[in-house]
């Protein structure tokens, strides 16, 4: 939807959780897991604990414009 332009969205509100998730997967950190074990994984925590909320807040976005568009939709199509 939101590549359709229906779907009203910033585009930094899904580029951040991407980058996140790109960098919890990626084998390149600040901090590595090889050298520094206990604050290697740290660094991956952090990350994700940033970028699973935001995510998790965006989706909770979209399923509420969502349903408030279907509900309108069928409301209308009642009253004609």
């Amino acid at each position: 939807m939101w590549k359709k332009g229906e779907y009203p969205m910033r585009s930094i509100d899904i580029i951040l959780p991407l980058l996140g998730l790109l960098y919890v997967i990626s084998p390149i950190d600040l901090l590595p897991e090889v050298a520094i074990p206990v604050l290697g994984v740290m660094d991956d925590i952090a990350v994700l604990s940033l970028t699973i909320p935001k995510l998790i807040k965006e989706v909770d976005k979209f399923l509420l414009w969502e349903a408030e568009r279907k509900h309108t939709k069928i409301i209308d199509a009642e009253i004609i």
